[in-house]
């Protein structure tokens, strides 16, 4: 008798005879999962940071050599492409061409879902807007962009697999902030150009700085700028559209309502260029150092002593007798500068400084406009009041209590180089104590800036070392305009602080 080989068909055979006829089933395949619909959406971002430095790529090109370099090219590659690139500067500073009547664009995802086919629908209203083509379910091809106005939309989602279709449906609300800066240097990020640290890492070395808007020393390095991306980076649900026509030496009359250049508009007629009849969510503005004369009284206090009893050697404060005077006289004038750049914000033609019609930018119903304090300066790092240079300490305890402090004593007691004291007039308060009033026009002062480098324990002024957070003298030739303005920790500080008070109000 030959041995029984054993097979599978055999196995199955004795299952066959041992079980009853009805509780045999065999399966050679297990069934297809039902679909699932899975669906989220996200703003898409405006405000990019392509390459993770924390400062917000461009389309301005970028240098076809030495990018990082002390000594970048002069020419740039890649300008207008619209795709965000690392060590790319923005166009004059502005992403404005993200501004598009159609809307914003926004990212679909349906990657969690299940099946073999996926697509959207959009409503507005109650009526379909837009439906999104129908494409295979996959790693690679699970999201899709489309681009909606602002507002409640109902998105929904449909995945087929097979003969079976699952749906889910979900509200976004599309929301881009429309953030513009406005101001002088200490908005625009003079002193710190794109290649800043190329700078730092050799100072004695040939310096060539290169910015996204060279006539104004204009640079996504500035404080505001720096906030914009914060605030992009702070929700999935909003992006950011940064419009930035800050401009070094910059004026309420000489910059923001009138010429500051010859054949250069405005900065208020640079914006609705830029930006057409759209509202402003964010109007960052720094303004008002260069209107007290801030360049002026730097330059009398480095050459003369006694510097707020002396006659100021430089415009505009060299009108006046005394820099003190010139300093008060200019100071007083603010409300009523903030006041006429506040006429300008509703919507309607307003008057230029020089008299002339120009169209009003408008901010929108739950706009604000955030008008920055400017930090102290005077302080080294143990608190002391600085000694930089030709400057006293009693000069720089001056400026600070006149000019800085918020909350100036006055009569102001002041003490010469021969230990006299001199009271001085300080009845028009301080150029911090004036941007602190601007809440009587519905603004929002950023007064964090100042309390962070003004009440602080370390103090962060020229003479604090690592401390600081200003430059000092950075020099008689090439990098001079970084000299007595706010370094890179500076505007990281000062940035913070604006993300912090926009984040207070509700954006």
């Amino acid at each position: 008798m030959r041995s029984l080989l054993w097979t599978p068909a055999l196995g199955l055979a004795l299952v066959a005879t041992l079980l009853p006829a009805t509780s045999l089933h065999v399966s050679t395949s297990h069934a297809a999962p039902a679909p699932k619909a899975v669906g989220s959406w996200s703003m898409v971002p405006q405000s990019k940071d392509a390459n993770g430095d924390g400062f917000i790529d461009g389309d301005g090109g970028v240098p076809s050599s030495g990018a990082r370099s002390a000594q970048p090219s002069a020419n740039f590659v890649g300008a207008g492409n619209f795709i965000a690139q690392p060590n790319e500067r923005l166009i004059d500073g502005s992403l404005s061409w993200y501004l598009d009547d159609t809307g914003f664009p926004v990212l679909l995802n349906a990657c969690k879902s299940v099946g073999d086919t996926y697509t959207w629908t959009v409503q507005r209203g109650g009526a379909v807007v837009a439906t999104t083509p129908v494409k295979k379910l996959t790693k690679k091809t699970c999201r899709q962009t489309i681009s909606l106005p602002e507002g409640l939309h109902s998105l929904k989602l449909t995945v087929r697999k097979g003969s079976a279709t699952k749906r889910v449906s979900m509200v976004a609300n599309v929301s881009n902030i429309l953030m513009v800066v406005m101001g002088d240097s200490y908005a625009s990020g003079e002193g710190n150009p794109r290649n800043v640290n190329a700078w730092l890492r050799n100072t004695s070395a040939r310096f060539d700085p290169y910015w996204d808007n060279d006539q104004c020393n204009r640079s996504v390095h500035g404080a505001p700028a720096q906030a914009a991306l914060q605030l992009e980076e702070a929700s999935a649900k909003t992006s950011v559209t940064l419009v930035d026509v800050s401009c070094s030496g910059a004026t309420v009359d000489r910059g923001i309502l009138g010429d500051q250049y010859s054949n250069t508009p405005t900065q208020i007629e640079q914006v609705s260029g830029l930006i057409g009849n759209r509202s402003i969510d964010i109007l960052s503005l720094t303004i008002g150092g260069n209107d007290v004369g801030f360049g002026s009284i730097l330059t009398t206090c480095a050459l003369t002593s006694n510097c707020p009893l002396a006659k100021a050697t430089s415009k505009p404060l060299s009108s006046y007798p005394t820099v003190q005077g010139g300093v008060q006289s200019e100071t007083a004038k603010l409300a009523g500068a903030y006041s006429r750049f506040n006429n300008c914000l509703a919507g309607v033609p307003c008057q230029s400084a020089t008299g002339d019609t120009i169209q009003g930018l408008q901010i929108s119903p739950g706009g604000k406009v955030f008008t920055s304090s400017y930090p102290d300066i005077t302080r080294s790092a143990t608190g002391s009041i600085c000694s930089y240079l030709t400057i006293s300490r009693d000069d720089f305890q001056w400026a600070r209590d006149t000019i800085l402090n918020p909350s100036p004593s006055n009569p102001f007691p002041y003490t010469t180089t021969r230990s006299q004291t001199v009271n001085l007039d300080n009845a028009a308060g301080s150029l911090n104590g004036q941007i602190n009033a601007t809440t009587s026009l519905g603004w929002q002062p950023v007064m964090g800036i100042w309390g962070a480098s003004g009440d602080s324990t370390t103090g962060h002024g020229v003479c604090a070392g690592t401390n600081a957070w200003v430059f000092g003298l950075t020099g008689f030739t090439g990098f001079t305009s970084g000299s007595f303005h706010p370094n890179p920790s500076g505007l990281e500080s000062m940035a913070k602080e604006i993300f912090t008070q926009i984040k207070a109000t509700g954006f």
